[in-house]
Parts: structure tokens; sequence; C-alpha cells
């Protein structure tokens, strides 16, 4: 039998979602099998990683590969976002796979096996989406989270493309979750809300990008924050809210919460970097996502959420859309693709605009980037972690690094970037995945297809 290789990474600093110590890190195979003072242990392979952080590899929970959407198809697949996820030190990436017209969800996750295999560079699972709660489909349930994957969303929103849920149906569906052991995911956007506003505002002839926020307000993302907390309370099922961008819904959660309704939130990236203000430029198409960019002060908000705990991680969304497609809606903001580009900048940015300014700590960040993730979607010990038995995907990380993002500096198969020249402090500079060195400074050295599928059980 041949004898595992062995690593040693030594001097860096160990960050956990609890501290952050000077320690060594042993690595065997593909399981980390040691942490802390090793300097009396030999291994095949030593490496430096003095003045280093040394994290836990990112744990993205919301991706949309080959997402087909409002007339056109993200441009990350399996590989492309994969290898842009790995030079953005993240090793685990969940995407979303919508059941189609009279498809079955045990066929939508088959869809993104067949997707992911062969293209895949780093760990993977799947959210199936329910478009269509028959009775069938309902039933299926219990199966598709017997085949790991027990998260499953649905959309309060966008009835035209087909793809909504009636809150009666999210009612069952909760259920059924309840009882199967599985989580439900929701857009939380008030679909009459939305509907009513956005053919007023272009028949006023106000078609700019900045309207895509007027045409869903604050309020409508609120509205659909209550009636998900209502059903959630009613039925006791398990409640995510995705890319949270309201303050008064981070409060309604925090409330929910404290009266024993098991809902939790998380935000995105670009929440927290860009203000509504981004639409208003001449380019400001790049900006529109769902729910849109928000005010300054809510903004902060947000922030002071991911300080105290009331959002538990944050995630890319990314939506990586051709500028060819986002220009669709260039004359009218209803036909822009809704989605930003951000897997490869979620870990940098974060850190450069939380840990380096002072907003939330290194813990916490590793917290929100990493633990938490794995922990809430079934992934945790094996993933988000540096402990004796999980995964080896490690990330060595410069805090010191001053680089800007743009399209020579990032990976990702996008033409365009919101982030473009954005100043960032902190930067990847090794990548392991399951104790193989993936990424080495600009240089990815891992072969398509060897991403595994994350079969994952809710705790």
């Amino acid at each position: 039998m041949t004898k595992e290789k062995s690593i040693l990474i030594r001097w860096g600093t160990v960050v956990s979602d609890q501290s952050a110590s000077r320690q060594d890190v042993l690595i065997r195979g593909d399981t980390i099998v040691a942490v802390g003072d090793l300097s009396d242990i030999k291994a095949d392979r030593m490496i430096d990683a003095s003045g280093l952080l040394v994290l836990p590899g990112g744990v993205d929970t919301h991706v949309h590969f080959n997402d087909e959407f409002m007339g056109t198809v993200s441009v990350h697949d399996f590989y492309t976002g994969t290898l842009a996820a790995a030079y953005g030190g993240t090793t685990s990436v969940i995407d979303f796979s919508n059941q189609w017209p009279g498809g079955t969800l045990k066929e939508a996750l088959d869809k993104k096996h067949n997707e992911a295999d062969g293209q895949a560079l780093v760990d993977w699972g799947v959210h199936p989406v329910i478009t269509q709660p028959t009775p069938d489909t309902l039933n299926e349930i219990p199966l598709v989270v017997e085949h790991g994957a027990p998260t499953i969303k649905c959309y309060m929103t966008y009835r035209e493309e087909g793809i909504m849920t009636e809150a009666r149906d999210l009612k069952k569906i909760l259920a059924r979750l309840r009882d199967s052991g599985g989580m439900l995911m929701i857009h939380a956007e008030d679909n009459d809300m939305a509907e009513d506003n956005i053919p007023c505002l272009i028949a006023e002839g106000k078609t700019q990008a900045i309207y895509h926020a007027r045409s869903k307000p604050p309020e409508c993302e609120e509205r659909a924050i209550g009636q998900g907390i209502a059903m959630a309370r009613e039925t006791g099922g398990r409640l995510f809210i995705v890319h949270l961008a309201s303050d008064k819904g981070m409060r309604m959660i925090a409330e929910a919460r404290a009266q024993g309704v098991d809902v939790l939130a998380e935000t995105c990236t670009h929440y927290l970097v860009f203000t509504e203000e981004y639409l208003e430029r001449e380019d400001g198409i790049k900006w529109i996502c769902s729910p849109p960019l928000r005010s300054k002060a809510i903004q902060d908000e947000l922030w002071k959420g991911l300080q105290d705990g009331r959002i538990r991680q944050v995630s890319s969304d990314d939506a990586a859309y051709s500028w060819e497609a986002k220009l669709m809606g260039k004359d009218r903001f209803d036909r822009c693709p809704n989605g930003i580009p951000g897997i490869e900048t979620r870990l940098p940015v974060l850190y450069s605009q939380g840990v380096a300014t002072g907003r939330i700590s290194l813990s916490r960040f590793v917290g929100l980037i990493s633990t938490q993730p794995a922990r809430l979607f079934g992934l945790y010990p094996k993933k988000g972690c540096l402990a004796p038995g999980s995964d080896a995907d490690v990330v060595l990380f410069d805090p010191e690094a001053e680089w800007r993002l743009n399209a020579t500096s990032l990976h990702m198969a996008t033409d365009w970037s919101a982030f473009d020249d954005t100043k960032i402090k902190g930067k990847v500079v090794k990548v392991f995945s399951r104790g193989e060195l993936i990424v080495d400074g600009e240089t990815c050295l891992a072969e398509k297809g060897r991403g595994r599928y994350l079969h994952r059980r809710l705790a």
C-alpha cells in the first residue's frame, strides 16, 4: 500500500471562528490530522506560512452556474465557476437547479451531476428549486433529502419567468421539509408589489437602472419576509432567507428567532460594498440585482448584523451574465438580467472591507465565509474548520498584500466586473482542496473533474 503523502504548514496564524493563534497544520492525504505546535513533526513537504493567515477553505452556498434566466444563461459553468471560486479561496460551492416544466426534483439534481462531471475543480452540492409544487413534487422531497440535497429553494416572485411559488404551496413545502429533515430557502420579494410598480414606472418613462430599486423598495422585501416568518411559525418548518438587503427585515428575523421561530438569513458581498447610488451611474445596469441595492444607512445596519450575529453568513449570489446580456436592460431596467458576478471576490472583498477596516473580527470573518455556511448547510465538520478529521481545505492568505480588482487580476469568466478597480487589502496566496494544492499564486494546478459531490445532511 502506498503511504499517503504528508504536508506540514508551519509558522502561520491559524484562524477559526473562535480564535486566531500561531499554530502548525499537518495534512496527510486529503485530511487534516493535527493542529498545534508540531515543531517535532517531519513531513514529506513543509510550507512556510510565516506572516500568513491559515484559513479554512471558503464555503459559498449561493451560486448560479449555467443559470437560465431572463432570456440569457450565466457564463459560469462548473469549470469556469469553480476556477473563479478556487482563485478566490472558496473550496466548496452549492449551486441551484431549477425544476423545469414537466420535470422532477430528482431530474433537477441529476442535471447538476451531469454538468459537474468532468468539470468541477472544487467540491460542489445542489439546492433543488421547486417551480411546480404538484403533489408528485411534494412527494419527492424526502427523496432528494436522502440524496444529500436537504435544502430546497423557492421564489416568492418572478411569476412571469415561471418560477414563482404561491404562499399556500410554500406552507406545504415547509411542512414536508420539516418532516424530512430539510430546510426551505426563499427569495423574499413581494411579487404583487413589484408587478404593480414596474409597469407604472415604465409608462412614466422611468426606465433607468435606478428605477429598478424604486420598483422594489425595502417594503417589497420586508412584506415577503413577514409572510415567510408567518409560514415558518405556523408550520414549525426551518426557513432561510437568502440575500437579505433590508435592515427592518433583519430585525423581523431576529425578533422571530427570539420567539422560537426557526428562521435565519444571509447577506451578500455586494450589499455590503455598493449602495443604490451606483444605479444612478451611466453604467448602472452593472449593479442591477434582486433585491436591489439599498441606502448607505441600511448598509451600515447590515454590517451591524454581521457583527452581532443576526446575519449568519455572507454568500456571493454569483450570477455571472455577460455584458452583452446585461445590455438588454440599457434602455429598460426590467429587461436587465438581475445579478452580479462575485464568486471570486467574496473572500478578499469581505476581508478588505470588514477585517482590514475593523468592522468585523478575523474570527467573525472566518465564521461568515466558511464555518457558519458549513454548519447551516450540512457540511460541518468535514468542511468549514481546520481540525483533525476535517477535509484539508486550507487557504493561505496574505493580510498585508494590496492590489486592485480588475479584468486583469480576476479569473471570472465575465467580461466585466461590478468591483472593477476596487482597492483590496489581503490576497489569497495558496489554496488546498482535500490536501491537494490547487492554486499556487497565479497558477491553477487543479484538474478538471476533481471536485466531488457534497452529500449533505442537516444537523
